[in-house]
This record gives C-alpha cells, sequence and structure tokens, in this order.
C-alpha cells in the first residue's frame, strides 16, 4: 500500500461572518485553518479530506471539491470522503443580513473565499499524490472520558438542553461551572416558582450517553487520522470573535508536533456532545482540550496494532429522506405570532409545562423561518453515505450533525470494532436524530430539517452499506 499527504492553508480575510455562532464576525485570525487531504492506494486510489471549516460546504456543493481533485489528480471523485472538523469559529458560505454588516460587504469577502476553496483543496491532494510512498496501516484506539457530556439533560418533560439557560433560553454556552444550576433556571424560565424549582429541578450535572472512543489510524511514515465525537465549541462566547481551528486544530498541532507526520482530525457522531469548559478562559481552553485528546492520540499510537490484509475498498450509497414541512411563510409568522402569545401565558400561570412545550415549538418554527431558512421545503432529499475500508478499519461518513445515540447504534451493530464514523461529511444537512428526540425536543429538534424517521432510515442504509464493503 502507499499513501501520501498534502496540506494547504485556507484561513478566509479577517471581518468575514463565522458560522457556528448566531451572527458573529470575525475581527481578526487566532490561528490559521487548513486543507489536508490523505492519499491511499493499492489497486485503486482513494483521498480523505479533512477540512478546518464548520461545514464541508454547503449541502451538496461538496461535490465541487470532488470535482476540484478529479480534474487535478485523476483521482475518481466518488473515491473521494470529504469531511471537516466543525470549527465553530469558521467562516461562514453565504452572506446573510442577520451578520448586521452590508450584504455587498459580506459577498465581497466570502464569495472569492468560497469560489478558490476547491482549486485550493486540489492543490494539497496534488501534493499528497507527489508525496507517496510506501507505508503499513495500523490502527489504535483509546477511551477519553471526562472532556466532553451529552447536553441533552433528560427530564420529566423531555430534555432540558444544557446549552440553553438564562432569562432568553437562546443558544447560551455555559461553562462548568453554571451547570448545576442551568436546569433550575430552565424551569424559572418556564413559569414554575423559584422556591418549588430549588426543590424539584434535578441537578444539571450530565449524565447522557457519550461516545468515549478516540480512533487513531496511522500510515507509518505518512499520516495520522484521528476521530472522535465531541462538538468543536471550546471557543464559544465569550471568546473573542477570532477565526480559528479551535480545539481540533490543536490537537491536530500537538501530534503534528509530537509525531513528525501530519494529523488529520476528523469528527465523530457528537451532535448533542460537548466539551467541558472550566472556565470562559478564551483559546486557552481550547488549547487545554487539544492536548489532552493529543495525549490520548499518543497513547493511542503506543498500543496500535498492524492492519491485517489493508486493502482498500470505496462503496457509497444515497438515502432518500423526508425533509420536514412547515406552513407557508404568512402563516408560519402567524402561527410563530400565536404561540409566542400562548407561551407567555403558560409563564405566568405556572403552566411550565405546557410552556416548555410551546417553547420547543418556538423555537423549531423559529429556525426555519431564520437561520436555518428551510420554511418553504419540500418533498425529499437523498444523503450519501460513504465508506473507505481498510481491511477490518471502515471510515462511515454521514453528512449530518449525528446524535450520538445514533452513532453508538451504529457501532454496537456494525461487524468490525473498528469503525470510524465521520459526521459533517460529504455534505451538510444539519441535525439528525431519532424519533423519540424529536418527541423531547432541545436544540437539535429545532435545528433539525429532516422528518421524524429520518435517523432510522439512515442507520438502515448505512448498516447495509457496511455489509456491502464488508461482501465486496
Amino acid at each position: 500500500m502507499r499513501a501520501g499527504v498534502g496540506k494547504v492553508r485556507i484561513t478566509p480575510p479577517a471581518g468575514i461572518p463565522l458560522l457556528g455562532h448566531l451572527y458573529r464576525v470575525s475581527e481578526g485570525i487566532h490561528d490559521d485553518l487548513w486543507a489536508k487531504v490523505l492519499a491511499i492506494e493499492d489497486d485503486r486510489v482513494a483521498a480523505v479530506v479533512a477540512l478546518d471549516l464548520c461545514w464541508p460546504m454547503p449541502e451538496g456543493d461538496y461535490v465541487k471539491i470532488r470535482d476540484a481533485i478529479e480534474r487535478s489528480t485523476g483521482i475518481k471523485g466518488e473515491n473521494v470522503m470529504v469531511s471537516c472538523t466543525h470549527t465553530h469559529s469558521g467562516p461562514a458560505f453565504e452572506a446573510r443580513p442577520e451578520f448586521g454588516i452590508p450584504l455587498k460587504r459580506q459577498r465581497e469577502l466570502i464569495e472569492p473565499w468560497v469560489e478558490e476553496l476547491p482549486d485550493r483543496i486540489a492543490e494539497a491532494a496534488e501534493a499528497a499524490m507527489e508525496n507517496m510512498r510506501e507505508t503499513k496501516v495500523s490502527y489504535g484506539k483509546t477511551v477519553m472520558t471526562g472532556i466532553s457530556y451529552n447536553r441533552r439533560k433528560k427530564i420529566p418533560e423531555g430534555v432540558a438542553s444544557l446549552i440553553n439557560v438564562g432569562a432568553s433560553h437562546r443558544y447560551y454556552y455555559g461553562d462548568t461551572s453554571e451547570m448545576p444550576r442551568s436546569i433550575m433556571e430552565q424551569y424559572i424560565y418556564w413559569g414554575m416558582p423559584p422556591e418549588k424549582a430549588e426543590e424539584y429541578a434535578p441537578l444539571g450535572i450530565p449524565d447522557g450517553p457519550i461516545d468515549p472512543d478516540l480512533s487513531v489510524l496511522c500510515f507509518e511514515d505518512v499520516a495520522v487520522l484521528i476521530n472522535f465525537a465531541c462538538h468543536a465549541v471550546a471557543c464559544s462566547p465569550p471568546v473573542p470573535n477570532l477565526i480559528s481551528a479551535g480545539f481540533p486544530g490543536f490537537a491536530a498541532e500537538f501530534v503534528e508536533q509530537a509525531t513528525g507526520l501530519p494529523c488529520l482530525y476528523t469528527a465523530g457522531a457528537g451532535g448533542d456532545i460537548r466539551p467541558y469548559r472550566s472556565k470562559p478562559r478564551g483559546f486557552e481552553e481550547a488549547e487545554r482540550i487539544g492536548l489532552v485528546l493529543a495525549s490520548g492520540v499518543l497513547k493511542a499510537l503506543k498500543e496500535r496494532r498492524p492492519v491485517e490484509n489493508p486493502s482498500l475498498k470505496v462503496v457509497s450509497e444515497f438515502v432518500e429522506v423526508p425533509l420536514r414541512e412547515y406552513p407557508p411563510r404568512d402563516e408560519a409568522e402567524r402561527l410563530l405570532k400565536e404561540m409566542q402569545t400562548q407561551f407567555e401565558r403558560a409563564r405566568r400561570e405556572g403552566r411550565y409545562r405546557d410552556a416548555k412545550r410551546l417553547l420547543d415549538r418556538i423555537n423549531a418554527l423559529d429556525f426555519a423561518l431564520g437561520f436555518g431558512g428551510w420554511i418553504d421545503q419540500k418533498g425529499k432529499v437523498k444523503l450519501e453515505l460513504q465508506a473507505i475500508s481498510l481491511g477490518d478499519v471502515v471510515l462511515l461518513s454521514i453528512p449530518n450533525e449525528v446524535n450520538v445515540s445514533i452513532g453508538l447504534e451504529l457501532k454496537e451493530k456494525s461487524w468490525t470494532d473498528k469503525l470510524l464514523i465521520l459526521t459533517l461529511t460529504n455534505g451538510c444537512y444539519m441535525y439528525l436524530l431519532r424519533k423519540e428526540e424529536y418527541e423531547e425536543g432541545g436544540y437539535e429538534e429545532a435545528a433539525c430539517r429532516l422528518a421524524p424517521g429520518s435517523g432510522e432510515m439512515v442507520i438502515e442504509a448505512a448498516l447495509k452499506l457496511l455489509e456491502r464493503i464488508r461482501e465486496d
């Protein structure tokens, strides 16, 4: 087997809007963003792209990256897996009035950068092909606990999001020290008397499932690829609005310093998983998390074992899933005002259960009207699932922010215990949830553009794809 790696700087200009926290604009650059491409060859050639971006590109635009790589290197586009680290301090891909700066100025910053992005990534692919060399493949895995948590706290009324506290109940990014009171504050906001909330509300200490596996795939003397399930949000407010690769970038940098090899970070099924952030120390906290992860990578590398018969296979499958459908825009805006009135009445009357359910509906409809912009979507969408295997190591891509319950089920039912799930890969279609998670509410449900049942359809299709790559 042969492999090669290339990397190219893709840092956008300062002043560009940021994608990952609502309506922030960058004020400078903290650290550079990179496109890294790992090319692998035996009887065929495949490539894995790792981008220091929140999304690989909007919706189906990842094919532009594939096309550029195929034109410049000859690698078939269908054999290219386009992933991102999901850093929340990366650039936006389109101008929006909510960013608060003139649309014309936004377009001047965004559009040239987006237009040249596929060709810049193709340069990294060209370098990877030029750097091809004989290699051996090994795999290691270690368990990382204590640095991440499930932000969907189960309560009798459904789910209280551990990112949604305070008077506005809107996408608040809290720190670990605030968690014990966060659910109590949400109950009070929903209309429960403070003295009852003090007694009734469960502590906001996270107790939901996580995926602690830190998987490491090593191409000897060429590159290291790592996979971990956690949102890259350590640089969230009140951290300064600076462009950054976040803790995935720090983790990769530390691994590169320690091993002398390029490191590709890929994001696992961590749609509802966040890192513990002990204090709002800004980028120091992102660096700390990156250092902890890098230490885990070095442990996994020390314990890694050769992959037997690492023949390269690539398969893909499109699964058609239904989109959520909303009322017409005028009707939706009327319903939103009506529900907001009902919510305020329920709060005043202390009907906290009703208020909570109303707020879930308000958030979902408001997301579709606003930041998501999905109010007019209809019908179905095709999601590409892709798998690249090297012996019994399989990289499985899903183009969503995948809740951990789905990732854990895929790992449990897979034929291999060396499954790396790469999310927000080959497209971006926001959250992927199980049916019961729609009923529970919470941020992920509000930010999900797919209809209930889509998660189960993807699980079924992904398991069939894994069986297919096993049999081919």
